[in-house]
Order: C-alpha cells, then sequence, then structure tokens
C-alpha cells in the first residue's frame, strides 16, 4: 500500500468531509450514497501500489472490463422497453399503476406522471379494473395507494373500480401483493397492463412474467435531467433482481 503524503491526505480528508455534508443536507438519497461510494472506491484505489501489485492491477483491469460490459448489456435491454406503449396491442385483464413516492401527502411529480399516462386508457377500458400500488415509506404521511387512488377517483374514474394494494415497499412486492390481492377478490386471468415510467419498464415486465403474468405497458416519460441518475439506479436495480 502507498503511504500518505499530506497533499493526498488533504484531498481524501476533503471528499470525506464532502460526504459528511451531503449526507447532512441531502439524507440517505440514492445520489449521496452512489457519489459517496465513488469517493470512497477513489480513495482506496489512490493507496494501491498497483506498479508492485501487477496481479492486482490485471484483476482490477478485469474486474472494470466485466463491469463496463455488464453495463452496456443491461442499459440496452432498460432502453429497449422505454418507448412501450402497448394500449393498442391488446385487451388486459388489468391495469396496474405503480407507486413512486409521495412528499406528505403529494404525488411525486414521476407518480403523477404515471397515473397521468395511465388515465387515457383506463377511460377508454371502463370494464378493466385498475389496481394501484405501493405502501407508505419515509417521509410519507399515507401509502401511496392511498394517494394514486384519491387521484383517480378526482379525474373521474369510480372509487369501485379501484383496487389499492397499500403494503408493497419494491417493484418485486408491488406485482406479488397486487397478485395476492386479485386472488382473494376472485379475479381470473393475467393479462396485465402496467403502467410506469419508461426507465423502470423492463423490471416491472421481466418481474411480472416471474410470477405469472402476461404482461404488456404503457410508459411515462422520465423528465432529462433526471435520466442518468435513473438509468444508473435502475442498473444496480436490475443486477439486485437477477442475483436476488
Amino acid at each position: 500500500m502507498k503511504s500518505w503524503s499530506r497533499k493526498s491526505m488533504l484531498v481524501d480528508l476533503g471528499l470525506i468531509g464532502l460526504c459528511v455534508v451531503l449526507f447532512i443536507v441531502y439524507g440517505r438519497t440514492f445520489e449521496v450514497a452512489f457519489a459517496c461510494s465513488l469517493s470512497f472506491l477513489y480513495i482506496l484505489l489512490r493507496k494501491i501500489d498497483f506498479q508492485k501489485y501487477k496481479w492486482l492491477r490485471n484483476l482490477f483491469l478485469i474486474c472494470v472490463s466485466i463491469g463496463l460490459m455488464l453495463f452496456v448489456v443491461v442499459e440496452s435491454l432498460i432502453i429497449s422497453e422505454m418507448g412501450t406503449d402497448d394500449r393498442n396491442q391488446a385487451q388486459v385483464d388489468y391495469v396496474i399503476v405503480l407507486g413512486s413516492g409521495l412528499r406528505g401527502t403529494k404525488l411525486s411529480t414521476t407518480l403523477q406522471d404515471r397515473l397521468d399516462a395511465s388515465l387515457p386508457y383506463i377511460r377508454a377500458n371502463p370494464q378493466v379494473p385498475v389496481i394501484v400500488s405501493g405502501g407508505q415509506g419515509p417521509g410519507e404521511d399515507i401509502p401511496e395507494a392511498s394517494a394514486m387512488e384519491d387521484y383517480l377517483i378526482q379525474n373521474g374514474i369510480p372509487k369501485e373500480r379501484i383496487l389499492a394494494e397499500r403494503k408493497s415497499t419494491s417493484t418485486k412486492e408491488n406485482l406479488l401483493y397486487s397478485q395476492t390481492l386479485l386472488r382473494e377478490q376472485g379475479a381470473l386471468g393475467n393479462k396485465l397492463m402496467i403502467v410506469t415510467s419508461d426507465f423502470h419498464m423492463y423490471r416491472s415486465k421481466m418481474l411480472a412474467r416471474k410470477i405469472g403474468f402476461e404482461p404488456y405497458g404503457i410508459s411515462s416519460s422520465s423528465p432529462n435531467h433526471l435520466k442518468p441518475t435513473n438509468m444508473i439506479r435502475e442498473f444496480l436495480a436490475m443486477v439486485k433482481a437477477v442475483l436476488f
């Protein structure tokens, strides 16, 4: 391992201090965790003498190459479903709108975009039941599904047509708990119209197939300035979904 010089020590302490400030100001967000992880990785790599430990350098380069190839493949799969709009290709048994966070009781921009994207299909197919799926997380005063249900009712969708799944905390749980809710209602059929954000569609369909649905989709657009963060987050979520 390389020894610390005064200059490198100041750089490292500065990065650590920056991470502490980001955590205090913004809390435990994905962006803060990702930035701090890169900072600590940078600090660690600078301490390794790759000239002395050539085998370690080669191992590092191999891991980086594999990681980059994996990133390209996974991102290509995510992009392949980003423009999905199957509303004219299938008569489905249910529509499900996946939750995406509240601020207190107010819909996040992403969640409102998903609900707005669902409305034309829901109105055009009044015989299809609608599931709103999402539990209550940190910073949320009510379950996401309750706020979603209220929004749809305010936009003219009858309450009796809506099924609210209020326990889930992940995409997999969105689908599993909604499937359980449907079974409890005695519902038949497995064709599911998923409404979610463009970057989230591939994983949602993949998980839906795994638990027995025949999935279709309607994507809502995500803001361009959030796409880099969303795509990196979704890459990590895809790796987790495949591994676990």
